[in-house]
This record gives structure tokens, C-alpha cells and sequence, in this order.
């Protein structure tokens, strides 16, 4: 039981992670490898929660900020 607790634990984070990607994929217009304001504008909740999910304040969103919001 334990195991497939921890089996799909791991696949909910594996999901997690390609829906970030995805993400990223999808809006990173300019293929820098993150996410600009302009670009987050694309998709309006990314957009409202930018200023929280860019924790170090660059301006930018890098797939492990996106990370952090799964």
C-alpha cells in the first residue's frame, strides 16, 4: 500500500512538472527558457499571480518559480 501511495505521489508530481513545462512552453514567446510580464499576460491567472511566483524579483518566471505554484 505504501508503494502505491509513493507511485502516485510521484505521478502527480510528474504531471505537475509537465503542465509547468507545457506552460512554459507555450508562452515563452521569445524561447529565452522563462516567462516575461508580457508574456504572462497571455494567460490571465499566470498574469494575476506573477509578482507572487517570481520570488527573486527579476521579472521574469523560470520553470522552477512555476514550480513552486503546483
Amino acid at each position: 500500500m505504501k508503494k502505491l501511495i509513493v507511485l502516485v505521489a510521484l505521478s502527480l508530481i510528474s504531471l505537475a512538472l509537465i503542465a509547468d513545462e507545457d506552460l512554459l512552453a507555450k508562452l515563452d514567446s521569445d524561447n529565452d527558457g522563462r516567462i516575461s510580464i508580457k508574456e504572462a499576460a497571455e494567460d490571465v491567472s499566470l498574469a494575476a499571480m506573477f509578482s507572487e511566483l517570481d520570488t527573486n524579483k527579476d521579472g521574469y518566471l523560470s520553470i522552477s518559480e512555476l514550480d513552486t505554484e503546483s
